[in-house]
């Protein structure tokens, strides 16, 4: 055939298209409806063309594609038990998973002696399954455990796969670490000769999903996770040859968390492609690659209707499948407030098998390559994270960034825009902030965190670090709070239903709040279910009722008392029945009336509930009205480490 398809149309220009668009819109500012914009600054359009398509992508992008088109799914261990942790990672190993991820002692598995790490690996072919032990500041006690083991079986040392998280720099930056930031090239060198005796180790892991569960954007966390990289680089190259430093080069880890924004977040994961790129040219490194790990946020999960998690994680893994990682850990969706069990431990298992054996996410390379939406973000991506990173590197590197406070302050800036988007409805949080469920409760679930303990590791041997228990590397300093502490804007939602489920318990009442439909059809159901929602996401029983006048409203509050009762109708009808309303309960109406406001607070309304009021300003109002008292109590999230 060779006529091409479609030859004999006329192609349509951007103008024409325009054109069309701006005439539907009826004259409404194009950029205000169809353009948003992310925390980054970035403008996203509501189509793209041909011609958005950047020139210098595809080589790139493409030519560091994961060397197998399928990745390694890395299944997450962090049971409290040694005994239940080695259980579920055998049940791992035997139904499918790549790789291992261990979160170690005093946040998950209590390995913290030559025994307890005997009695984890039981079974396990520890040098045939890469291992990778989220030990943070106990990386190098970690390699000595590991070791050890290895030397009891008599197997060789080198054989042994996957890596211990060594991160020196954000173990100090999170606060972890006891000492000054300065002091962590002393502890990469040190660490650098122990990770001689397993060569099959990673090097370093650049955390960069710490930065993402921090709150930071996605254009920072790219940013930060190149100063990360340039700072490791920089000081390996002042100890290590060419051949030397190419082998630190491959066996480093990038490890990004992926949110739910799905096309941002694939773009994301190419564009740091290009930035890593860049970075290895400026250091004449060519023809090795780190490896791409990508992990489903912990930022955007919740605590009440946890199955929304599922669906979230199940779009995060797809998108990192789709970026091109090399790995993924995919969260169980009741990791957050447990360590999940056997159920949600298969339904995360078989997540990771339905994308790869029945929606084939892992049989094509770079499938939204050539997209034109995708591959203008990933350039948009790429140039913003590239010119904060430059900024970074103006100050004199992420260290110096992060101890003059620039690079927290950037964080904190963006966790208050997240949560005034939430408090404000800008951003919903299904389950949560809207559809809340008011017969689920969750107060059980939630247990104190207990007060995390700075580490302190000696400059000793391997063989030394390899005996005794993780406890004697603890000291008695608490870990103080920095810009990189989790982040959930859920979480104060959270905490309003969870102190009326506290009151309960100890002998309150849930406030009631009546829901008093009357007049036109439409509006009387559209503003109780706004209502529902708005004021639900606190925690109250909210109860309807279709009246016909003031009166009748009046008996029915006499026969069954309630906290307050919302009137909800069209704005002409509140007035005049304001007005006949005989009741001391206090009365909210809504809606936001302008014209007649104040004739409605003279007949005794005290509050009105619309769309433009901030939620969890007036819930955490209301608490104080119903007297709800105040719940000392940590976020849920007690087994997610910073």
């Amino acid at each position: 055939m060779s006529e091409r398809l479609f030859e004999e149309f006329e192609a349509t220009s951007t103008d024409k298209w325009l054109e069309v668009v701006q005439k539907d819109l009826k004259g409404a500012d194009f950029d205000k409806r169809l353009v948003t914009e992310t925390l980054d600054g970035i403008k996203i359009r509501p189509f793209y063309r041909s011609e958005n398509l950047p020139n210098t992508t595809e080589s790139v992008v493409r030519g560091h594609v994961r060397t197998a088109m399928r990745p390694a799914f890395r299944e997450e261990i962090r049971e409290l038990n040694v005994g239940a942790a080695n259980r579920h990672a055998m049940r791992s190993l035997e139904r499918g998973a790549f790789e291992l991820s261990v979160l170690t002692y005093p946040m998950g598995v209590p390995i913290q002696n030559a025994a307890d790490m005997a009695a984890f690996t039981e079974g396990i072919w520890i040098d045939s399954v890469p291992i990778h032990w989220l030990a943070g500041p106990f990386t190098r006690p970690m390699i000595g455990l590991i070791t050890n083991e290895a030397k009891r079986r008599g197997m060789d040392s080198a054989s042994l796969q996957g890596s211990v998280e060594f991160d020196p720099i954000m173990d100090r930056c999170a606060g972890w670490t006891s000492g000054d930031l300065s002091d962590w090239k002393g502890e990469f060198n040190a660490t650098m000769d122990l990770l001689g005796a397993v060569p099959q180790f990673n090097t370093v892991t650049i955390r960069g999903s710490i930065i993402e569960k921090a709150g930071a954007s996605l254009a920072q966390e790219l940013a930060f996770s190149l100063g990360l990289f340039t700072e490791y680089l920089t000081v390996a190259s002042e100890r290590c040859d060419r051949t030397q430093l190419e082998d630190f080069v491959r066996r480093a880890e990038f490890r990004l968390g992926v949110g739910t924004n799905y096309f941002l977040e694939i773009a994301k994961l190419r564009a740091i492609k290009l930035l890593i790129q860049n970075v290895l040219d400026a250091f004449g490194i060519h023809g090795v690659w780190p490896k791409l790990h990508a992990i489903t946020t912990s930022t955007n999960k919740t605590l009440y209707d946890p199955f929304n998690n599922l669906l979230r994680a199940t779009i995060e893994a797809m998108a990192s499948t789709i970026g091109g990682v090399d790995s993924v850990s995919v969260a169980a969706y009741d990791q957050g407030y447990g360590a999940p069990d056997e159920f949600s431990e298969h339904l995360t298992r078989n997540t990771e098998a339905l994308l790869l054996e029945e929606a084939y996410v892992g049989k094509v390379v770079d499938p939204l390559g050539g997209s034109y939406a995708v591959e203008q973000l990933t350039h948009e991506y790429a140039e913003t994270a590239w010119a904060l990173f430059k900024q970074i590197e103006s100050q004199g590197g992420f260290v110096t960034s992060w101890e003059s406070g620039f690079v927290g302050d950037l964080i904190r800036k963006v966790q208050a825009k997240r949560s005034k988007q939430v408090g404000s409805r800008k951003r919903t949080i299904v389950g949560t902030t809207v559809y809340p469920n008011p017969k689920e409760h969750r107060l059980g679930d939630v247990k104190n965190r207990p007060s995390a303990r700075q580490v302190l590791i000696p400059s000793i041997g391997l063989d030394k670090l390899a005996v005794g228990e993780l406890d004697d590397f603890l000291i008695d300093q608490p870990v103080p709070s920095t810009a990189l502490d989790p982040f959930r804007p859920s979480w104060p939602f959270e905490h309003l239903r969870l102190r009326v489920e506290r009151f309960v318990t100890t002998g309150g009442k849930s406030p009631t709040i009546l829901l008093a439909e009357f007049g036109d059809r439409k509006m009387r159901r559209a503003r109780s279910m706004f209502v529902q929602g708005f004021l639900g996401a606190g925690g109250y029983d909210m109860r309807e009722a279709v009246v016909t006048n003031a009166d009748e409203l009046a008996e029915l509050l006499k026969a069954e008392p309630v906290a307050t009762v919302v009137l909800c109708s069209e704005d002409p009808a509140y007035l005049e029945f304001a007005q006949a309303l005989k009741t001391d309960i206090p009365v909210i109406v809504a809606g936001n009336p302008v014209d007649v406001i104040d004739d409605l607070k003279a007949a005794g309304v005290v509050d009105f509930i619309h769309i433009r009021l901030d939620q969890l300003e007036t819930l955490q109002q209301f608490h104080e009205k119903f007297g709800i008292p105040e719940l000392p109590l940590d976020q849920p999230y007690s087994l997610e480490a910073k």
